[in-house]
C-alpha cells in the first residue's frame, strides 16, 4: 500500500485553459489583429479611433509569454503531475523545497502528528495539512507551498488536492501504523519455528 498525493487534475486542467484566451488576444495583437480591430470598429468612432502604441505590443509580448507559461504548466501537471505528498517506508517525502528540486524526506521517527487544519488568507479559508515534527533539520526555512505555523509545525497547502486533508491523514495515518506493525513483527522473534 502506498499513499500519494497529487494536484488535482481537474484544477490543473482548468488552469491550462486560463492560459488560452492570454494566448489569442496576445497573438492576435502581434499578428493581424482580427479579434481587436473588430472590437475596436464596435467601441469607437471612425473618427477618434485609438492607434496602437508600442507599449501595446510589449503588454502583448508578456500576455503570450505568461499565457504559454499557464498552458504548459498546467498541462504538465494534468498529465505527469507532482507528487506533493508521499508515504514511504523511510518516511513521508514531502515536496516543499520548490520546483525542479527533489522531496524531502522526513523521517517517520521525526513525525509526532498529521492532523487537517485550516488557514485564513484574508478571509479565504485553505486547507491545510499540519505536519509535526520532533525538529526543523533538513527543512528549508521558506518551505514551497507551505508555511511554518509553529515551531516545529509545518502546514502544507492543500487547495489544489483533489482529497480533502482529512482523507489524506486517515490514509497516511493508516500507512504509518501498518508499517510500524510490520517492523514490530520482524523485529519480534519467532516463539515456535518450523524445523
Amino acid at each position: 500500500m502506498t499513499v500519494v498525493v497529487r494536484r488535482s487534475a481537474l484544477k490543473m486542467w482548468l488552469l491550462a485553459m486560463a492560459g488560452i484566451p492570454l494566448l489569442v488576444v496576445s497573438l492576435d495583437i502581434l499578428t493581424r489583429r482580427r479579434i481587436t480591430g473588430m472590437l475596436q470598429d464596435k467601441l469607437f468612432t471612425a473618427e477618434s479611433i485609438q492607434i496602437y502604441e508600442p507599449r501595446d505590443v510589449i503588454w502583448a509580448w508578456a500576455m503570450a509569454l505568461f499565457g504559454g507559461f499557464l498552458v504548459l504548466w498546467g498541462l504538465k501537471e494534468l498529465f505527469v503531475p507532482t507528487k506533493v505528498v508521499e508515504a514511504r517506508p523511510d518516511g513521508l517525502a514531502l515536496k516543499v523545497t520548490g520546483p525542479f528540486r527533489r522531496a524531502v524526506v522526513v523521517p517517520w521517527e521525526q513525525t509526532v502528528d498529521l492532523t487537517p487544519g485550516e488557514l485564513d488568507d484574508d478571509g479565504a479559508k485553505i486547507p491545510l495539512l499540519v505536519v509535526k515534527l520532533v525538529g526543523r533539520q533538513g527543512l528549508p526555512t521558506e518551505p514551497w507551498g507551505a508555511r511554518w505555523t509553529g515551531e516545529r509545525e509545518l502546514s502544507i497547502m492543500a487547495g489544489d488536492w483533489p482529497d480533502p486533508p482529512e482523507v489524506v491523514v486517515m490514509k497516511l495515518t493508516d500507512y504509518a501504523v501498518s508499517r510500524a506493525r510490520k517492523e514490530s513483527r520482524e523485529r519480534t522473534p519467532r516463539l515456535w519455528q518450523d524445523g
